[in-house]
């Protein structure tokens, strides 16, 4: 027998609340997701509490009588600030039987009604059959790779350095921890230049990001409250125009896991290895001032040049999340 039942965090007994924590070590290690949870305290304050009192949800997935899957309901805003329900689905069986199906459709039935429109979250191609069933769209389809600090060879990257600056001596790198006025116009038109050609673009669901200077100060302003570093380099040319950049998200409250967002240079500088030397200056300065686990990021499959930039900086594949937006 398989169901599905909503709980409340907050009625959880000490047990209960372990079980969850070891079931969600085991979905960890299948999924291979970043493991942010480091003792039953983290799992119970950073994850079950944003089920306290909330608009979101959590779910039990259970198959004679043992749990098998954690599913969660949030409410959240999409890049254009478009509210939206996000159902994100985990499970434990290796093995999705019928049953198993039968209840998760269940839930995303219930939800869809009642919502009119959600945004389904899947890994490694799991549940396509159940989404086959739904008139839906793909919103985002990115592989999430991670970087350990011990895989980072500093010998390669100091290396490397020396070679790109002497390769590209008509450009001049610099680096900043915010961005500031006298970059932001530039690094927001190139930041929208450089994503209107990333493969991301192609998906039938995909909601176009907007950044604008009055956004970025936003951005600074949240970052300052949250004691949020934002390391950024930037590679100019001789009329000192911005025509590459490279971005990671540190909080310095927990910098365990370091955030690569948008790389990007300009298309008539492609082909001069500027993104190696972008990445190569990036993950020195995280090595040594960084006390950081693993970094990580998000590209999609077919983003061929940015995945080889990684991957020769030291990521590693890690697993591949969906969103498809479900309508009625």
């Amino acid at each position: 027998m398989c169901k599905i039942y909503k709980i409340n965090p907050k009625n959880l007994t000490t047990n209960e609340i372990e079980d969850l924590y070891l079931i969600n070590k085991y979905m960890v290690k299948k999924y291979n997701l970043l493991d942010r949870f480091k003792n039953i305290d983290s799992y119970k304050d950073l994850f079950l509490s944003a089920f306290i009192e909330t608009d979101n949800e959590i779910f039990i997935l259970e198959k004679n009588s043992l749990i098998c899957g954690i599913l969660n309901c949030t409410k959240s805003a999409d890049w254009s600030g478009k509210e939206q329900y996000r159902l994100s689905i985990l499970l434990c069986d290796l093995t999705i039987d019928e049953p198993i199906l039968k209840s998760i459709n269940k839930l995303i039935e219930d939800k869809l009604n009642q919502h009119g429109e959600l945004a389904l979250v899947t890994y490694n191609n799991e549940l396509e059959e159940v989404i086959g069933k739904y008139t839906n769209k793909v919103n985002l389809r990115g592989n999430y790779y991670t970087l350990k600090k011990e895989d980072i060879h500093i010998g390669i990257l100091n290396k490397s350095i020396k070679e790109y600056e002497a390769k590209n001596n008509d450009l001049t790198i610099k680096y900043t921890n915010i961005i500031s006025d006298e970059y932001i116009k530039q690094y927001c038109d190139l930041f929208m230049e450089t994503m209107e050609d990333m493969p991301d673009v192609k998906e039938d669901g995909y909601v176009k990001y907007i950044i604008t200077p009055d956004k970025q100060r936003q951005i600074n302003d949240s970052n300052k409250k949250r004691n949020i570093s934002h390391h950024c380099y930037m590679i100019f040319n001789s009329s000192n125009e911005m025509i590459a950049k490279s971005n990671v998200s540190v909080n310095n409250n927990d910098p365990g896991f370091p955030y690569q967002f948008m790389i990007g240079v300009k298309k008539s500088y492609r082909g001069r290895n500027l993104g190696k030397w972008l990445y190569a200056s990036m993950y020195k300065r995280l090595f040594e001032t960084v006390d950081f686990e693993q970094a990580f990021v998000c590209h999609h499959p077919e983003n061929k040049p940015a995945i080889n930039i990684s991957n020769w900086v030291g990521y590693k594949f890690n697993y591949l999340e969906t969103i498809h937006v479900l309508y009625k």
